[in-house]
């Protein structure tokens, strides 16, 4: 199993909110919308907690194909500005997110399923029974 990487510059934009706290502009946009997540791994299946706050059930899909589980999100803030108002700081984002997942190919895709609960997504991923652990002799003719 692997999760993908995710590139981390929180010290650099520390330090560029610093020197130019007013005229930052989000740079890390992109990042910012993978959801967090945890990855579990218990004796007969993989639990993956995302958090989504704010997300609504209906703007949540979860899909997996051929080993790669991929979570989506819309994530839409509704704010009222008035066209002379400027923002001196956003972190709150809104756009589309998306995590991707590997999970190999020992789960069982047909028994897959999804719980959401105060903005937290939590996906059961069942792994094949006797896949891993199964040995098979090969005859040689």
């Amino acid at each position: 199993m692997s999760i993908l990487p995710e590139d981390s510059l929180s010290d650099v934009y520390r330090l560029f909110d610093q020197a130019c706290p007013t005229h930052r502009h989000n740079f890390a946009n992109d990042s910012f919308l993978e959801p967090r997540i945890d990855v579990v791994e218990k004796e007969t299946a993989y639990e993956i907690i995302a958090d989504l706050p704010g997300v609504a059930r209906e703007n949540i899909s979860v899909d997996c194909n051929d080993g790669v589980l991929t979570i989506k999100a819309k994530v839409s803030r509704e704010l009222e500005t008035q066209a002379n108002d400027k923002f001196l700081h956003q972190e709150r984002v809104h756009g589309d997110m998306k995590r991707i997942i590997s999970l190999g190919n020992n789960i069982d895709t047909r028994e897959i399923y999804a719980k959401y609960h105060d903005g937290v997504l939590a996906v059961f991923v069942p792994k094949q029974r006797g896949h891993a652990e199964e040995h098979h002799h090969i005859s040689i003719n």
